[in-house]
């Protein structure tokens, strides 16, 4: 059965001085780990506090979990989880403290989860937040953001500035929470090679539009890199060496190495369409 979607977009702009962010549609499902990838720029921010409700649109619509903010905004964000790259905690509370802040706000609190993930973190429950490391606050972070069973779990260059073991920690508890209890994440992230192996889909965005939304499976397998020039390819000149991404989805190739995530965004950015010649 084909989960429903849980974010819906239609039609949604949102106009800065210099900045144009139009999202024609999107739709994301139910149990789905999407990986939001762009340029510093492109949008990806603007679009997270759209969906947070943070700003308002110009034009357009966005429903979450079935609903619209203009007629049920508590209620839907009772239901989602929030890390930012910023902590907005006060750096004078410790994570006790934390504990009886949230569970006043959420109904659907779980103090047994919560003690359970500070210990999974080896985080201490009576230190001050002003005497945790860059990795433990984000771990707090995650910890509170998944203590009340957030259908949805919004993450805005959260796991940025940690080392990969931290960050690894963090990926793998939240596809453990996709994958058995079918929560939905939509994560921002610069750090594509781990978006690469535990994000199910992927939505591209440049200069405020969408240039490319796919799963993983099909994405990392439909181009190639090559140094030989096709018809219809992107060209990319980098140094004294010329490569081409090529698309192969459905045909025979002798190839082996598919392009990796990075591989993609750089040619379909800074590269050269081929068939068109205009830049993308």
């Amino acid at each position: 059965m084909q989960s429903k979607p849980v974010i819906t977009i239609s039609e949604l702009t949102k106009n800065y001085e210099g900045f144009h962010l139009h999202i024609d549609e999107l739709n994301i499902d139910a149990g789905s780990f999407v990986g939001l990838i762009g340029e510093n720029g492109a949008g990806k921010s603007t679009l997270l506090q759209l969906l947070l409700n943070q700003i308002r649109s110009d034009t357009g619509s966005i429903r979450i979990l079935g609903s619209s903010y203009q007629k049920n905004e508590q209620q839907i964000k009772l239901k989602l989880g929030v890390v930012l790259e910023k902590n907005f905690f006060p750096l004078s509370f410790s994570a006790s403290q934390i504990k009886k802040m949230m569970r006043d706000i959420y109904p659907s609190w779980d103090e047994a989860l919560f003690l359970t993930l500070l210990q999974n973190f080896a985080l201490p429950p009576t230190k001050k937040l002003k005497e945790f490391s860059r990795g433990m606050t984000v771990k707090l972070n995650f910890a509170v953001a998944l203590a009340h069973h957030p259908q949805i779990l919004f993450a805005d260059e959260a796991t940025s500035g940690l080392d990969p073991i931290v960050r690894r920690e963090i990926l793998a508890l939240l596809e453990s929470y996709v994958q058995k209890q079918k929560m939905t994440v939509v994560l921002s992230s610069h750090i594509l090679s781990d978006l690469e192996q535990v994000a199910s889909h992927f939505v591209f965005i440049h200069n405020g539009e969408i240039l490319l939304q796919e799963n993983r499976a099909d994405l990392l397998k439909r181009f190639i890199v090559t140094t030989k020039k096709h018809k219809q390819c992107y060209q990319l000149k980098q140094a004294e060496t010329t490569k081409y991404l090529v698309e192969v989805t459905g045909k025979k190739t002798t190839d082996t190495r598919y392009a990796t995530l990075e591989e993609i965004l750089l040619f379909l950015v800074k590269g050269v369409k081929i068939d068109e010649g205009t830049t993308i």
